[in-house]
Parts: structure tokens; sequence; C-alpha cells
């Protein structure tokens, strides 16, 4: 397959960023607790199989993706710690995620009942982990369900059951009322477990940002995912760790124009120079993720929101280390920068972009650096 000697489009991935966060991390936390660190959507756009594997050289004792997809390629990758699946299995494909060791989530006796045959049938055993819904609204068994579901599981052969977990629907949200009532009911979800004698294997609840605000949140295991990456979920979590940068989506240059004034720039026009202007145009639009909003916000408003920004632009991309602004609509693979008090851009300079990390393109290629090097 014939290769470009350069990239037009990339992402820059610092792995050294990487095992610094894991790092600081494993510092804060209580050393029996273990790290399950969430490598889901693409490793939070960093790659699946060089920061998943980053991370277990860092001491991390599992992973978690979301999919089964996810999972098989980081076993192919020859990775095999324990790799758990938030979403339940369908039923097409219980034989392979049993056949590949993957720790399945169970939130229902029918699904249970499934994984028990198929592995009875294999001689195998598979490894499940209950979900637990203690507010979420999602996903999983209600408290008061929990006990007749895990005394079903207790009879089911060819299942070990691993752990028992919640997840917290606002724990980086300003009040921390509603997460610390879904801890409270998980906490009392367990000690009935304990006082009916009914094994449920490790206990984990903390996603990033109750790891910081409710250590009590801790128990067996941890699972972090965005502080992995360099970011704090909201503004309301405390900055305790020193967090590094890990990832860079960068572009080149493909040409430099002289506009004159009023001249309309993208689609609709929205857009006319009000003097003469030297546009960089790069080749990089909202199919590769380029929706020039900040991380966090994108997640609590509105797709009408979130549209509405994406076509009008008010924000600057980096152009030779100074601010450049975006010109006219983010095109889908192509936009325009106002480069005029910036002296000597040419075609091949690079750009670093703003861009959402998990909706950038798997497409692009990453490319890994080493900052400890």
């Amino acid at each position: 397959m014939m290769r470009p000697s350069t990239h037009d489009v990339w992402v820059e991935v610092d792995l050294a960023a990487l095992r610094h966060n894991i790092a600081q991390l494993r510092s804060f936390l209580d050393p029996s607790v273990r790290i399950m660190a969430v490598v889901k959507s693409n490793a939070y756009g960093h790659g699946y199989v060089r920061t998943a594997e980053t991370f277990v050289n860092s001491g991390a004792d599992a992973l978690a993706v979301t999919r089964i997809e996810e999972a098989l390629i980081l076993r192919e990758a020859g990775i095999n710690v324990p790799i758990l699946l938030f979403a339940p299995v369908q039923k097409e494909n219980v034989e392979v995620a049993i056949r590949a060791g993957l720790d399945l989530t169970v939130c229902d006796t029918a699904g249970a009942e499934l994984i028990s045959d198929v592995a009875v049938r294999l001689r195998l055993t598979a490894s499940v982990h209950v979900k637990i819904d203690t507010g979420m609204g999602r996903l999983g068994v209600t408290p008061n369900e929990a006990l007749d579901f895990f005394r079903k599981l207790a009879t089911l052969p060819g299942l070990e059951i691993a752990a028992a977990y919640t997840h917290f629907a606002s724990a980086a949200d300003r009040n921390l009322a509603s997460a610390r009532r879904q801890l409270q009911l998980f906490q009392n979800t367990l000690n009935a477990l304990r006082h009916s004698s009914l094994k449920y294997g490790l206990a984990h609840a903390a996603n990033s940002a109750s790891i910081l605000r409710l250590p009590e949140s801790h128990f067996d295991m941890v699972r972090p995912g965005t502080l992995l990456y360099g970011q704090y979920p909201s503004q309301f979590i405390p900055r305790i760790l020193d967090l590094k940068p890990t990832w860079k989506l960068k572009v080149r240059v493909c040409q430099v124009r002289e506009l004159g004034a009023g001249v309309s720039v993208g689609y609709g026009g929205d857009y006319v120079t009000k003097r003469r202007t030297k546009a960089a145009v790069i080749p990089v639009g909202y199919a590769d993720g380029f929706t020039l909003l900040p991380e966090g916000p994108l997640f609590r408003q509105s797709l009408w929101r979130f549209v509405a920004q994406k076509m009008r632009p008010r924000t600057s991309v980096w152009v030779k280390g100074r601010q450049a602004k975006v010109i006219g609509r983010v095109g889908m693979q192509l936009s325009v920068v106002d480069v005029t008090e910036i002296p000597g851009v040419e075609v091949g300079d690079e750009v670093i972009i703003p861009a959402l990390r998990i909706p950038t393109s798997s497409l692009i290629p990453r490319v890994y650096l080493d900052s400890s090097e």
C-alpha cells in the first residue's frame, strides 16, 4: 500500500503525558484500589492500542470499553488484562466475547442465562459484572431487584461474578446531593448482599469526577476516563492532580490566498471580508471533528445550539504560535483562516486545531510522540 510522505492532518499523542497522568492518579489513590482505565471511543480519540498499552504498562489493572468491536481490537493486539464491556453483548456475539475472555456486563436474567448456556457449551467460564442502576436511568438492575438477581446468578453454571458496579449521573455537577444519594444506594445494596451471604466480587463506582470529589466511592476499583487524558470533567472538580495535555490535532496549510475587500467566504456567504485579507485554506472540517467548541460544553447543551455554533465558528486556530480566526463556515473537510496579521505563512505550515477529541475522525492518523525522550 502506498503511503503519503507527510500528513495533511494528524493527531499527535504524547505517550509520556499519558504515563504521567496515570501516575498522578495512582499517587492519589490508596495502594489497594485498582485502576480500570477507560479507553472507549478510540481511547477518547487517542487511538485504542498504543493508548491502552501505555496505561497497562503504567500500572492499569484493567481496561473498559463500551462495545465488543472495541475490545477485540485490544485483544488482537495482544493486550491480555481484563477488559470490561459496558454495554451488554448481543446474543450473536456471546461466544466470541467469552472466547476472547472479556468481562461482560449483565443486568437482566435472560442475558445472564444466555451467557451461562454458551459458557457451559464451550466448557469455559464467563466473567460478569452486574450493573446496578442507582439513578442513571440507563442500564442495570434496580437496588430492589439486586438480591433476587444475585441469587439467580449464583445458580447459573459457567459464570463467575467478578464485580458489582454503578455509574454516577451528576458527579461533575456543582451540587453533589444526587451523586451522594446514588452512592448511598449502592453502598446499601452491597451491605444487603453481604448480609445475605451473596458474593459480588469487586465493587466499583467512581468515574473521573467522583474519584476526586467522593473518595468514599473508590471501593475496590475506580474507572478513570477523561482524567487520564489530561482534562478535568468540569469546573467544579478540584484541581488536585498535575495533569498534562496529551493530544493535539494538527493540519498543514494547503493554499494561501490574497482576498480583496467584499469577498464572501464559505458556504452561504455568511462571512464577507471587510479589508484586503490574507487567507490560509486548511484541509479539515466538521467531518474530522473540527466543531470549534471546547470539549466540556458540547455534552451539556442542545443539539441545535451545537449545530449553530459549528456553522458560525467564533474561535481561533494557532499558526506559527499565534491565534488566527476562522472565517466563513467550517466545511466538511475544508476551512479558511485569516492570517493577515501573521507574517510568512506558507503552504505546508502546521496549524493546531482546537477540535473535540472524541468525534475527531478515527481515519486521521495518530502520531505517537514521547516527550520524555
